[in-house]
């Protein structure tokens, strides 16, 4: 029986989703654009975040677990930077940002007091400007420049966007009393500032040490001094100082203003011998360390990149050391040489109790891991790292913190480099599969013109979703006297060829469960003359499938 029912109408639920919305908005002169996340809950502050050099919006997902609403500025005005105060020496930037900014100070019914402003590098910089300038009660900068203009000049296209074309002295010379300027125009003492830096940021000296003797007359100045032996780069202070910068924030915006001073954050300097006595242990040690950073098959070879290397450090210092990867199965062992390459912050992610830098901890293929002498079967991937100097030589698994599955074509097998935490495996195996009647198979074109392979259909395993392209590999096979030849193919978006082969109640989504050669088909050129088989193989999770498409018989070239 059918009642008279409301119309649908909008599920509060979805109004009430705290993600980060995307938009642009023209304020005065200039579009600004920003992301805005409503609060959760009753927390009505609102935290202004700017952005550093070569971000998008500042401190990504470091803001996750902030209960308040949340802006993020973009320092993009027509294409480029303009450290949120000129762009091409036009100061009118300034006025957009901070019209946006009032008028969700107005919509969001808060007051001057109950706006945070934060940033890091370029964005600490503009969270001090907008602070004094606009009179905004709380500031955390960490690592801020203060000479914005030396700072630019040269500093890729930042430059040019903040200076203009040809960046010439006299606007550097501006831009640089920006910050002095404002500092000096500011006569509300009463602010709660914190500034964040660290000795091992040459910044240091070079830009913040020249904020804090002004800044140091704020009722309410905090300055953080990082002290760790990881901190070497000017990037580095933030990622050190994120518990702290982040207590600071969950503090500010819930109405509490630390007051913390002059502060220095981490342990005391490193005993020397302590540590050489514990990095030569950790030498001694039988363990080794191989981890996966980047896999992927080009042109029928696998290129690795990735960290190995021998944790801890003799007494001498580092020791050079080379890197094989290795591949075993059934008690035999194939070895390919890896190359040594350098890596930047391996200090930080393997710190263990005392600094070790692990300058050359990286590692890369050399662009000869091609199979095609490798029989088939299953192997177990290992990395072996020796140190002539210390006459050590240990292996590991490879492993990798992201799941890994690479597929390629290798003349008459597929090759599949599989894995992740627990360690990766490579598989060779026939390219031709199992001819299985639970799959839906379709060969709507297969022919040869001009030694070049025409083929497209339908292929896909109900009950495994195919709504992306990469659900599965498809593979065009040649199979002849002469031997089997393999090609990759394409996976293809096509509802309406998918629709005829789904089983009635089947509630799959298999849009992308076809397969094409593409306009231009599959170049045999190379393929000796006769008559072949030609079949499709589809490989998906652990299993290949193959089906008949027909058959192309290959003339003699001129």
């Amino acid at each position: 029986m059918t009642h008279p029912l409301p119309p649908l109408s909008p599920n509060y639920a979805t109004h009430m989703t705290r993600a980060y919305k995307e938009s642009v908005e023209v304020h005065g002169k200039w579009p600004v654009e920003y992301q805005f996340r409503a609060a959760q809950g009753d927390h009505r502050h609102l935290l202004v975040v700017f952005s550093s050099v070569g971000s998008k919006y500042g401190f990504g997902g470091a803001l996750d677990s902030v209960k308040c609403n949340v802006l993020r500025i973009r320092d993009h005005f027509d294409g480029a930077a303009s450290y949120y105060v000129a762009r091409d020496m036009d100061f009118s930037v300034s006025d957009s940002v901070q019209e946006l900014i009032q008028d969700f100070m107005r919509r969001l019914r808060v007051s001057r007091d109950e706006v945070t402003l934060l940033g890091a590098s370029k964005g600490g910089s503009a969270a001090l400007y907008y602070g004094l300038k606009y009179d905004y009660k709380n500031i955390v900068a960490s690592t801020p420049q203060y000479f914005l203009g030396s700072y630019s000049k040269g500093h890729g296209q930042l430059g040019d966007a903040v200076l203009g074309e040809g960046q010439p002295d006299e606007n550097v010379a501006v831009m640089d009393a920006v910050m002095k300027d404002v500092i000096e125009k500011d006569k509300d003492l009463g602010r709660n500032i914190y500034v964040v830096s660290s000795p091992g940021d040459y910044q240091y000296e070079q830009e913040v040490a020249h904020y804090l003797p002004a800044l140091r007359a704020y009722e309410n100045f905090n300055f953080l001094f990082v002290e760790s032996p990881t901190v070497r780069r000017h990037d580095e202070v933030v990622r050190q100082a994120l518990p702290s910068i982040l207590s600071i924030v969950y503090a500010v915006t819930e109405g509490v203003a630390p007051r913390w001073g002059d502060v220095r954050v981490g342990a005391d300097a490193e005993d020397r011998e302590a540590a050489a006595e514990y990095l030569a242990e950790l030498r001694g040690r039988d363990t080794a360390l191989a981890t996966l950073t980047r896999a992927v098959f080009t042109d029928g070879k696998l290129e690795l990149k990735g960290r190995a290397f021998l944790p801890g450090q003799r007494a001498e210092g580092p020791a050079d050391e080379t890197k094989r990867l290795v591949l075993e199965k059934d008690g035999r062992t194939w070895a390919y040489p890896l190359e040594t390459t350098s890596e930047i912050r391996l200090y930080r992610d393997y710190f263990d109790e005392y600094f070790c830098e692990y300058a050359m901890g990286g590692f890369a293929s050399q662009g000869e891991l091609a199979f095609d002498d490798l029989p088939q079967g299953t192997y177990d991937v290992s990395v072996s790292i020796a140190s002539k100097a210390e006459e050590i030589e240990r292996r590991t698994r490879l492993i990798s913190a992201a799941a890994v599955d690479r597929r390629q074509v290798c003349g008459d097998s597929e090759v599949l480099f599989r894995g992740g935490k627990g360690g990766l495996k490579l598989v060779k195996r026939s390219i031709v599969g199992a001819d299985s009647p639970g799959v839906s198979f379709s060969a709507v074109k297969a022919e040869e013109r001009d030694r070049r392979i025409h083929a497209e259909g339908v292929f896909f395993l109900p009950g495994r979703n195919a709504d992306r392209d990469g659900h599965a590999h498809y593979y065009l096979v040649l199979e002849g006297k002469p031997g089997i030849r393999s090609y990759p193919l394409a996976a293809r978006k096509s509802p309406e060829s998918v629709r005829p082969h789904k089983q009635q109640g089947d509630l799959g989504n298999y849009d992308f469960g076809c397969f094409t050669a593409g306009a231009a088909g599959i170049d045999v050129s190379d393929v000796p003359a006769g008559r072949y088989n030609l079949l499709v193989s589809m490989s998906v999770g652990g299993a290949l499938f193959t089906k008949r498409a027909g058959k192309v018989t290959l003339k003699k070239t001129r």
